[in-house]
């Protein structure tokens, strides 16, 4: 892509609309950064800059829907994501993770993989760096592994990312995207623009996602937890690829649902070439992220564990089938319409009781007697949750307190890392006797 003498609105004066300026005026562009929030300005407060461009760069926080957005496509203007205004400046191999959950751990995974492999990897998006920030620095021996929101695919016309991994499809976001189509539209983005050299690897027991099959023009590469395909599989107690055996799942710090994680790292390590006595010991090391489900210290003979990050009921449901022994859960957050009949009908039976807490707890309430899910009840805090499932979990004999929101954190909470932080120095202190 050519810059030089363009004219380039980056709009949002975030991390990543900062980082797409810099890579903008880095080769030849004039950029100018907009924000709906005066204070960000950082060229103008003007909106006529808009008509006077060539290009607008789209950061993630600003919906395709926005009347500039809207207004620029109409007049003919390139408009681009951020995500896809790095890619075009990105020698290295381009690997994409995208999902309703998982996005995180998975390309954490990847990640890991490559380097324990020697392969010279950066992980960026989504999961921190701006991928702007370093697209142009990386050579074509190295590789970004890029964990792509909706929000980064939703108006991505160009991205094609040699490697497209889609996790699994559940309702999210749908305040952002108007409904379940859109959603889904903005995801399948990932594989529109693949060619048949590049590969789609994609989870073939998700509805939603195997459904895209018949967009995927690229080299397709399905996984599945509950049968042999042509690809990753689970099998007689092992993580598969292709009729070969990797490792054995009871070795892996994941269980349930969130081997799928696990699956979708092995199909594209496997489909770089890495053996797999390289890629079983690497899954052997990896260290499972902050806030997913991980074990956050024992009291009073109870396991506790902060799932913070599950902020729909997919996540916390996912998160629940992968404990073992008998739980109460710790549920509650912002309102946002979450689907909570769903929740507690597909709660599995080792859950035995929950504590509510945050804006949706009474919706919460209603929504699991409606289901007869009677151990259930309400406490004012996270500090307080955390004592009372305790003392459910003694009650009831569980050997587990979960802490699985299943609703967002915005209620209380800046972001879900700041309600896991809140969360951990709750269990510290309940183990302080406080």
């Amino acid at each position: 892509m050519n810059l030089t003498g363009k004219t380039v609105v980056v709009y949002g004066a975030g991390i990543s609309g900062l980082c797409a300026a810099q890579l903008v005026r880095d080769h030849g562009g004039r950029a100018i950064v907009y924000d709906d929030n005066p204070t960000k300005h950082h060229s103008t407060s003007c909106t006529s800059v808009f008509n006077d461009c060539d290009i607008v760069v789209v950061s993630p926080g600003v919906p395709c829907g926005n009347a500039h957005v809207l207004d620029a496509r109409l007049e003919g203007k390139q408009v681009l994501s951020e995500l896809e205004l790095a890619s075009q400046f990105c020698a290295a191999e381009q690997i994409a993770v995208t999902g309703t959950n998982g996005k995180t751990t998975t390309v954490m995974l990847i990640d890991h993989i490559l380097k324990y492999a020697h392969i010279p990897s950066h992980a960026v998006g989504n999961i921190g760096a701006a991928f702007s920030s370093i697209a142009d620095k990386l050579d074509a021996m190295e590789v970004a592994v890029i964990e792509a929101s909706s929000f980064q695919l939703e108006g991505a016309r160009l991205f094609s990312p040699d490697i497209a991994v889609m996790l699994n499809i559940s309702p999210d976001h749908l305040d952002r995207h108007g409904n379940m189509q859109r959603y889904i539209g903005a995801k399948a983005n990932i594989f529109l623009n693949q060619s048949a050299s590049d590969t789609a690897i994609y989870n073939a027991d998700d509805r939603e996602v195997a459904a895209l099959e018949a967009v995927m023009v690229a080299r397709k590469v399905p996984f599945s937890i509950s049968r042999p395909v042509d690809g990753a599989y689970i099998s007689s107690g092992f993580v598969c690829y292709k009729g070969m055996p990797v490792v054995e799942t009871e070795e892996l710090d994941f269980a349930g649902r969130e081997l799928e994680n696990v699956l979708a790292a092995v199909a594209v390590a496997a489909e770089k070439g890495i053996s797999f006595y390289t890629l079983a010991a690497a899954l052997h090391t990896f260290k499972r992220p902050d806030f997913r489900r991980k074990a956050c210290g024992r009291v009073r003979g109870v396991n506790f564990f902060n799932d913070s990050k599950a902020t729909n009921v997919s996540a916390a449901v996912s998160a629940a089938e992968s404990m073992e022994g008998d739980t109460v859960m710790i549920l509650g957050g912002a309102d946002r319409g979450e689907d909570l009949d769903a929740l507690f009908a597909s709660l599995p039976g080792a859950v035995k009781g929950a504590v509510v807490t945050g804006e949706n707890a009474e919706k919460m309430i209603s929504a699991a007697k409606e289901r007869g899910f009677l151990n259930i009840s309400k406490s004012p805090d996270i500090f307080d949750a955390c004592a009372d499932a305790a003392d459910m979990a003694e009650e009831l004999g569980c050997v587990n307190v979960l802490f699985s929101p299943s609703s967002k954190s915005y209620d209380n909470y800046t972001s879900y890392a700041e309600r896991g932080r809140a969360f951990d120095a709750a269990v510290e202190r309940l183990s302080r006797g406080k």
